[in-house]
């Protein structure tokens, strides 16, 4: 079989060979990774000052504004279908706030928010009164808050990783093979949808 290269093929060869050389390399960087890495460093600029490199908060802020432009594309202008487009959308959203939340340390707050009283300091080296004074009651609320601050907090951070880990792939297999099996009237697309939940980093894009 003789095989055969049309003249098209040859054009973007050359298009591609010339891109390579030292003046269509400054055309790019001028053109475009210039504006964008200028347009970058005004974007983080906020989080880079302040950044710490001995604070973990500091790399979660860091990512979490990196998350935004990602999450306000894809839903004003994303090419997916707006299922999973949307799921993605919302998945993106609750890293966001869980790492915010996360990096603020504000789950005290959130604490006091759920149980609805807050915790009571006017016992002890930081308030007007002596700690030994402190009733039985106050003592037992105050741990109320800050043992639920501690459980909502380790579980939005499990919850954090399993967003970005994302869904086991293998368990779709198992319903799919399972519908299948029982003869479902339903489509392969319409299982995925129902099954996909938006999360998984390494999918967010469309």
């Amino acid at each position: 079989m003789e095989i055969k290269f049309a003249d098209t093929f040859f054009k973007s060869l050359e298009r591609m060979v010339n891109r390579q050389k030292w003046y269509w390399q400054t055309w790019d960087f001028l053109r475009y990774d210039l504006p964008n890495g200028v347009k970058n460093i005004f974007f983080f600029w906020k989080v880079i000052w302040n950044y710490r490199s001995w604070d973990s908060s500091f790399q979660m802020r860091i990512l979490a504004r990196s998350l935004e432009p990602l999450a306000h594309t894809l839903e004003h202008h994303g090419n997916e279908v707006d299922g999973p487009r949307l799921k993605k959308v919302a998945k993106i959203k609750r890293a966001i706030e869980i790492l915010n939340r996360q990096s603020a340390d504000d789950y005290i707050e959130l604490a006091e928010e759920t149980l609805g009283y807050k915790v009571d300091h006017s016992y002890g080296i930081f308030g007007d009164k002596d700690e030994e004074d402190q009733p039985a009651s106050i003592k037992e609320m105050n741990s109320k808050i800050y043992a639920l601050s501690r459980e909502l907090e380790e579980k939005e951070w499990k919850e954090l990783w399993t967003i970005f880990d994302g869904q086991e792939h293998s368990h779709y297999v198992m319903l799919l093979d399972k519908a299948k099996s029982q003869n479902v009237d339903l489509e392969t697309e319409d299982l995925w949808d129902k099954w996909f939940d938006g999360s998984g980093m390494k999918g967010w894009w469309d």
